[in-house]
């Protein structure tokens, strides 16, 4: 069993229990009870809260994809007469796509 997070991945913090830092603020969404795997069950369900706009809505779902996708880092060198006038280096691009897909029907939750 893989054990909670304790500390902030921002700034080693204490995470209180909801997962907020005590120090920075910072916020982790825990998503290991969610199975990403394309070995899971098809019928296995996970009910999402969320809040859209003004409503907040439970929503129950299966995982349809999980990817990530990690880009290069690049760098832009400017020469002028041999010698170096700019050098500008950008960080990796870094992109986490999950598709969920609806399995039944979708619940306001009124009074929060």
């Amino acid at each position: 069993m893989i054990e909670q997070l304790k500390n902030c991945p921002n700034c080693a913090g204490i995470l209180n229990e909801v997962g907020r830092c005590t120090y920075c603020g910072s916020k982790v969404y825990d998503f290991l009870n969610i199975n990403f795997s394309s070995r899971g069950m098809p019928s296995e369900k996970t009910c999402i809260r969320i809040k859209v706009d003004d409503r907040i809505v439970l929503a129950p779902d299966v995982v349809n994809t999980a990817s990530m996708t990690i880009g290069m880092n690049t760098c832009d060198v400017d020469y002028c007469d041999g010698a170096i006038m700019r050098f500008v280096r950008t960080a990796p691009t870094t992109s986490i796509d999950l598709n969920l897909h609806v399995v039944g029907d979708i619940y306001e939750i009124k009074g929060e």
